[in-house]
């Protein structure tokens, strides 16, 4: 399976199955497209959210753990790296993730301090000794001001921009003997990270109103993933 983009057809069945074994009824293609497209904007949103939450929580970027790394290996499909403007002000209207200056000759990620934390860098005799770090903080509405121990920095500075979203999904559709019958013509398949197929299953579950809160009912959608992975692996 391709490291982005997860088969519709593969969640609509799975989906499927799992309704149907716990007797909970059967979803109708319309109400599968209008769970599954909130699905991925949930996982999506959750991208974010985290991205967001570890940029505010003033985390070392310089290297990333491993959760940090997958977060923005999920993302890579709508991350782009756009110019601070004079360093100060942040693209308007944009969901930003991490922010980096071209210091020294060379690209590096900056992590997010406070005021005071520019004042102790100036008056610190370890950075005066050679220490170059470099920290930002927030000056105001889409405003950062960015600084080293030599002073203001205003120029090479950019920022992590996330652009756009993932595009509709759609199970489509015709209809034989009375029944819809997948036509891969006429559909849309997932564009988040293969590997949320299981979590992709459980939000549409979850959306369609069936309790799914036991682990013998989330094992059996696990067992289902991983067939239909061994099963795609074969073609």
């Amino acid at each position: 399976m391709a490291e982005y983009g997860v088969n519709i057809d593969t969640v609509y069945q799975t989906v499927q199955a799992l309704a149907n074994k716990e007797q909970r009824g059967y979803l109708t293609p319309q109400e599968f497209n209008l769970f599954a497209n909130q699905a991925q904007m949930d996982i999506f949103e959750q991208y974010i959210y985290d991205l967001g939450a570890h940029t505010e929580q003033g985390e070392d970027m310089h290297v990333l753990g491993d959760a940090i790394a997958l977060l923005h290996n999920k993302l890579e499909p709508w991350l782009s790296t756009v110019t601070v403007n004079n360093g100060t002000t942040l693209p308007p209207n944009s969901r930003n993730g991490r922010i980096f200056v071209n210091y020294g000759g060379v690209r590096r990620t900056i992590r997010k301090g406070t005021q005071d934390d520019i004042r102790n860098l100036r008056g610190s005799r370890w950075h005066k000794q050679g220490f170059d770090e470099v920290i930002y903080f927030e000056d105001g509405h889409n405003k950062i001001q960015v600084h080293s121990g030599a002073g203001r920095i205003s120029t090479g500075v950019t920022v992590e921009r996330v652009m756009g979203k993932p595009n509709l999904v759609y199970w489509g559709y015709i209809i034989v003997n009375e029944r819809p019958m997948y036509n891969p013509s006429n559909s849309a398949h997932f564009e988040i990270h293969s590997n949320e197929q299981t979590d992709l299953v459980m939000k549409v579950l979850k959306l369609a109103g069936i309790s799914i809160e036991d682990e013998q009912l989330y094992g059996m959608a696990e067992a289902e993933d991983g067939a239909s992975t061994q099963q795609e692996n074969k073609h």
